[in-house]
């Protein structure tokens, strides 16, 4: 099968980003990518604690540049980084991020105790971090001021201003779709530990910096603190490659805690606690796998409970936070199954992010066309063929669960779905034993169920 071709990426910029010294003050202008928007100024004011600001800022775009997995045979980044987004919504800032290799996502949430605005708009765009203003950011203190402005400022400039800065970026395929995974796959993610003061940064500093593209990981409490285990236990935290995690240790002194979550897919989440900030980093299940090979959304993608829901939930979405499944499925008298398919949806659309911490959505809408999300799926496209043809057979349901058998390249295939647990006869399960989402048998049996539920009705 051919691999798809990237999707080009412009990113237009009125200006460079620049951090500008006016005797004790210090104003970083953040150069935002010319986007429809729909306000003329997200962010104008000043960030309490300077330090940890820039060091916030510095955090997202370092994991942004960095690729912690080169496949077999590679020996350079195919792509150039993506530029960092940020949202500004429901009185904070968030900052977004995803490395190269797919397998890192990083955000920085500055709280309303952080900020200090002049004026406050809502909207998502890409900014601009480059070099020398990277460099800038590294040398401010903590008795430094910083003012900060975020505006989607056109592109149409006149020459007397200065040049708009602009570049192109071959985003690939993978690279798209796993910033939307992500989202899903933190969905998933449950506390588990959290380490404060000095049981932190005496964690993170005994990490190594070395990725390990195959290493599996389990974190054993021990004391206030945690340690690292090759076994599976009851309390354990399964991790993977934790050299992935340096980009948190510049800033841990500044941290009150640090609060780890886990999931049954071995994806995890490690968060630093300020107080008035947080940032945090999900790590996908091993550092050769990134998030786009997951293929949690495909369920969604492929259900038709997402399609009930998916024009009310949309409705809803304002720019705030906070928008938990069981609540929205109250509020809109939906089946709880149906709102979580439409925000998962929604997610790999970009509408919307997932903040494990509060266990809750928020809207934002990420800045590249994710509108060919459904058809980035190959397995969702055969799925679609089979059901199309006729090639699920012996459908049985009961009490939610159903069962068939599926004919694929003269082999049947038999499925078996229940709630969230699902089998198949086929050598993909054999192999991926669904770590990696459901395979297109599955995918078929659950459009016909859909389908014979519909019709019932």
């Amino acid at each position: 099968m051919a691999a798809a071709e990237p999707l080009e990426q412009v990113y237009k910029y009125p200006f460079a980003s620049r951090l500008q010294n006016d005797g004790a003050r210090s104003q970083l202008a953040l150069a935002a990518s010319s986007m429809p928007v729909s306000e003329s100024l997200y962010f104008s004011g000043s960030l309490d604690r300077p330090d940890v600001a820039a060091g916030l800022l510095l955090a997202t775009s370092e994991v942004a540049l960095q690729r912690y997995y080169y496949p077999p045979g590679m020996v350079a980044a195919m792509i150039r980084a993506a530029d960092p987004v940020v949202t500004a919504a429901d009185t904070r800032l968030r900052f977004e991020s995803f490395s190269q290799c797919c397998g890192v996502y990083a955000r920085a949430d500055m709280l309303p105790d952080m900020l200090r605005a002049d004026e406050f708009g809502k909207g998502t765009t890409n900014v601009d971090f480059n070099p020398p203003m990277r460099a800038a950011l590294s040398k401010v203190r903590s008795g430094n001021s910083l003012d900060l402005r975020v505006t989607p400022e056109s592109v149409a400039i006149s020459s007397d201003v200065g040049s708009a800065v602009e570049h192109k970026v071959k985003l690939p395929v993978r690279w798209l779709k796993g910033f939307a995974e992500v989202q899903a796959l933190a969905a998933g993610l449950e506390h588990r530990a959290r380490l404060t003061g000095p049981a932190a940064r005496q964690f993170l500093a005994g990490l190594t910096n070395q990725v390990k593209s195959k290493e599996r990981v389990w974190l054993v409490p021990a004391g206030a603190g945690l340690r690292q285990s090759q076994r599976a236990t009851g309390e354990a935290i399964a991790s993977a490659a934790l050299g992935r995690l340096a980009a948190l240790k510049p800033l841990a002194r500044h941290a009150g805690a640090l609060n780890v979550y886990g999931s049954d897919t071995g994806v995890s989440g490690f968060e630093l606690d300020f107080g008035f900030a947080r940032f945090m980093l999900i790590l996908s299940a091993l550092a050769s796998r990134g998030f786009s090979g997951e293929g949690q959304l495909l369920k969604a993608l492929g259900s038709s409970d997402a399609d009930v829901a998916l024009a009310r939930v949309k409705a809803t979405l304002k720019w705030q936070s906070g928008l938990k499944p069981v609540e929205l499925a109250r509020d809109l008298d939906l089946p709880r199954k149906q709102v979580s398919a439409a925000l998962a949806l929604l997610a790999a659309q970009g509408l919307v992010g997932m903040d494990p911490r509060e266990g809750s959505f928020f809207h934002r809408e990420l800045p590249f066309d994710l509108s060919r999300i459904e058809g980035l799926h190959p397995r969702l496209k055969s799925a679609r063929q089979l059901h199309a043809s006729g090639a699920v057979k012996q459908l049985k349901t009961a009490n939610g669960a159903f069962e068939a058998i599926v004919e694929s390249d003269g082999v049947d295939h038999r499925v078996l779905c229940r709630e969230d647990d699902f089998r198949c006869t086929c050598t993909w399960y054999a192999r991926t034993l669904g770590e990696s989402g459901p395979c297109k048998h599955v995918l078929a049996v659950m459009q016909a169920a859909d389908e014979e539920g519909a019709r019932r009705e």
